[in-house]
């Protein structure tokens, strides 16, 4: 005699689809975060490099606390592709505090399509420039 309930091995067709359907929600959530993660990457690494360039930038580019003066300098970079430099410095209270100016350095790339920078501002005590002294007198 056989049973009436035979036990049936291996999985059905819905059992396999909803498998399936779990398994690909899954691997598209973890792909989207992958990508995520190497945008933030990218943009990390793209952040450290214009740190080094501004470093760079005064190195190769001192401000001399006789010539300083109110000036716009710009330029790019021979060896790193796609970034560019701008620097302004300007008087940040002439008649208070002559000699005190205002340094603005900003390294720009492109990111996405839009304009990413990298940017410090620092002041710049320099009461022995000619531009100083020569009010001053």
């Amino acid at each position: 005699m056989k049973h009436a309930h035979e036990s049936k091995l291996g999985l059905t067709l819905v059992e396999v689809l909803l498998a399936l359907v779990i398994l690909s929600v899954g691997v598209s959530a973890l792909m989207t975060a992958m990508s995520q993660c190497l945008s933030v990457v990218r943009t990390a690494r793209n952040r450290d490099v214009a740190r080094g360039l501004i470093q760079q930038i005064d190195m190769l580019y001192p401000i001399e606390e006789v010539d300083v003066a109110e000036t716009i300098e710009e330029g790019d970079f021979e060896e790193m592709e796609g970034y560019t430099w701008f620097r302004e410095i300007r008087f940040f209270d002439e008649e208070e505090r002559p000699g005190l100016f205002l340094v603005t350095l900003r390294v720009t790339w492109s990111e996405k399509g839009r304009d990413a920078f990298e940017e410090i501002t620092m002041f710049r005590y320099a009461p022995n420039a000619e531009v100083v002294t020569s009010q001053t007198n």
